[in-house]
């Protein structure tokens, strides 16, 4: 404990004391043996073993493979430059993007500042090192998506900002700090909507934080059904910014209702097999029966309580807020929202941004008792 300690001690440290820099680790879900990395914008070397090994100019083109397990074969359209197990393509003034296709993919991605290469096990491993606000511009576009309000991009800026300075350590034993898959937050490259560029350059920095002045875990999904949840409900973990409230924002947007459909049969042969490892409840029907829908944690069943979010992963259901309807040989769950409901509804938020409200009072809204920071307060 004492060294994970020290580790994640060091990581904060060093992160920003190299001003805004994180590393990605890229294509985390997917294994390749080559790739093929073409400069795109400004001036970059490449560094081979932590010495300059070649100068990259816009038409370069380097096919990079792995070289027996463990080393590096870097080549361009000319010559084999040589093996090495490391490289850094390392780029030099104010904009530099890189080109990547592995060969095990179709399409290239655009990618913004560094890239550090090795080998694992036959298998090369990508680390974008970029600039958190780059990082960040990218997130938003995948997080968020196309044609949204820029106030509402605004909004998502400082929620995935927070989100990453506040898990820097996630992945610091496997030696880069975020995975660019949903554990972490989803990254696939730069993005090029105007938009998103622009809300994340106007909210520079911003980061919310509680009233000890601590990073927030800044949660987020896609809709809460018309009432968020609290954080202890979902993560056993009571925390004051993440409290449940009513949103009337939600209730009409498109991930706001649902419904599934399962055979009597196959609900019965569920709740039996769920109970059976359970203690029935001194909680009397009636008591239970009174709780509001949207805060139920658990559904009740003969005297059982089984936990809502079992059944949501188990059932593939898009939220825990739903009614049960019996109908014959059917059982229909009908349900509102989608996501785990804590934090911010994003389809709530939007609704927010379309009519007038700007990102200080949709974030409040969502997060009790926060302050808007830029996070180099944080470390001075």
């Amino acid at each position: 404990m004492k060294k994970i300690g020290l580790l994640v001690l060091l990581s904060f440290f060093t992160i920003f004391t190299r001003a805004t820099t994180v590393s990605i680790h890229i294509y985390s879900d997917r294994t390749f043996s080559s790739v093929i990395m073409a400069p795109a914008a400004g001036n970059y070397i490449l560094e081979g073993n932590y010495r300059i090994i070649d100068s990259c100019s816009l038409t370069n083109v380097y096919e990079i493979t792995v070289f027996n397990d463990s080393l590096i074969q870097v080549k361009n359209l000319d010559r084999v430059i040589g093996n090495f197990t490391r490289l850094h393509f390392r780029g030099y003034g104010p904009t530099n993007q890189y080109y990547l296709k592995p060969s095990s993919e179709k399409n290239k991605h655009l990618f913004n500042d560094d890239i550090v290469i090795t080998a694992e096990k036959g298998s090369l491993k990508l680390l974008s090192q970029i600039d958190i606000e780059h990082y960040v511009a990218g997130v938003v576009q995948c997080e968020a998506g196309l044609r949204k309000p820029k106030e509402y991009y605004k909004v998502q800026a400082i929620i995935c900002r927070t989100y990453a300075l506040n898990n820097l350590a996630r992945h610091i034993v496997d030696g880069f700090e975020l995975c660019d898959l949903v554990h972490c937050q989803v990254y696939q490259g730069e993005t090029h909507n105007p938009d998103i560029l622009q809300a994340v350059e106007e909210t520079k920095g911003i980061v919310l934080v509680d009233g000890n002045n601590q990073l927030i875990n800044a949660a987020f999904h896609s809709n809460c059904g018309g009432q968020t949840i609290n954080s202890e409900d979902v993560w056993n973990k009571a925390l004051p910014y993440l409290q449940a409230r009513q949103d009337t924002f939600c209730i009409h947007q498109p991930a706001a209702n649902w419904k599934k459909q399962l055979t009597l049969k196959d609900w019965q042969t569920y709740l039996t097999k769920k109970e059976t490892n359970l203690k029935k409840s001194p909680i009397p029907s009636s008591h239970w029966d009174s709780i509001p829908d949207g805060r139920k944690i658990y559904y009740y069943d003969n005297g059982y309580l089984i936990p809502l979010k079992d059944m949501r992963t188990e059932l593939n259901l898009h939220s825990t807020f739903f009614t049960v309807n019996s109908d014959g040989d059917n059982v229909t769950l009908i349900g509102r929202g989608y996501g785990h409901r804590v934090g911010l509804c994003q389809e709530g938020a939007i609704h927010m941004s379309q009519t007038g409200y700007n990102y200080e009072q949709i974030l409040h809204y969502y997060y009790a008792n926060v302050q808007l920071i830029n996070y180099s307060i944080l470390f001075n």
